[in-house]
């Protein structure tokens, strides 16, 4: 998948209260970017760092859940993109991942920076899994298929950062999304599914060059083929890493 003040944006409530961005019908795909403002409709989206705090809320009639519940539900994760790489950390864990474009092919790893060792997926890996995302759904965070389906307001002004929002159904969940334009970057994705609503908020962002923190550095760190798991079974790092991955490896 620690609470943190963003300095550059209002409580989204107040956001929402304070102005709900009029919907219609239009394709975000066919909004043209304005001068100074990221395409959406690209893969190339300017290179950005950002942080965000994901929460996941099951529904639980019935049953009242205490601060510590509520904490473990919480993540805070930190993403860093530019036009080759895409980083993912989640501090806490001690986990990232990394995507990275050779060419036309997609090269993933997940990274286990405790155990200093990192897994990685070739593009033949990830298609047997039904796992291969489309470089621009890595880049926005946000599948272009859904935006693309969600009724879309016109460009309004969040402190001073130009904003869109969408909402709507689509691939069988609500959807309510903010993304600020000039980064390319969403401010807040609520995803309402199955009795399980996940809330995804911005804590920061920066573009790349400015950012505070840098990825963990991973170029020394053992990398395993994915391919390669069935010939490490006992491994205790592989077991623990395929437990996590909720499934054996068979070979």
């Amino acid at each position: 998948m620690a609470s943190l003040v963003n300095p550059l944006f209002k409580p989204i409530s107040v956001f929402i209260a304070a102005a709900i961005l009029a919907a219609c019908s239009q394709n975000p795909h066919h909004l043209a970017a304005p001068a100074g403002m990221a395409d959406l409709a690209t893969a190339n989206l300017p290179p950005a760092a950002a942080e965000y705090k994901t929460t996941l809320t099951a529904d639980t009639a019935g049953h009242q859940h205490d601060s510590s519940d509520a904490a473990a539900a919480a993540v805070v994760w930190r993403f860093w993109r530019d036009g080759r790489q895409i980083v993912m950390e989640r501090p806490q864990l001690g986990l990232g991942e990394l995507w990275q474009r050779d060419g036309k092919a997609l090269i993933h790893r997940k990274l286990y920076h405790n155990d200093r060792r990192a897994i990685e997926f070739q593009e033949d890996d990830l298609k047997m899994l039904g796992n291969k995302p489309a470089w621009q759904k890595l880049a926005l965070l946000v599948d272009p298929a859904v935006l693309a389906r969600l009724a879309v307001g016109g460009e309004e002004w969040l402190d001073g950062k130009p904003v869109r929002e969408y909402r709507g159904t689509a691939a069988g969940a609500e959807w309510h999304v903010v993304i600020r334009l000039d980064l390319g970057l969403p401010v807040l994705i609520e995803r309402t599914a199955d009795g399980t609503a996940e809330h995804t908020e911005l804590l920061n962002a920066y573009p790349l060059s400015g950012a505070p923190w840098q990825p963990t550095a991973s170029e020394t760190y053992e990398i395993i083929d994915y391919a390669d798991l069935g010939d490490k079974e006992y491994d205790p790092f592989v077991i623990k890493v395929q437990r996590q991955m909720g499934h054996e490896h068979h070979h």
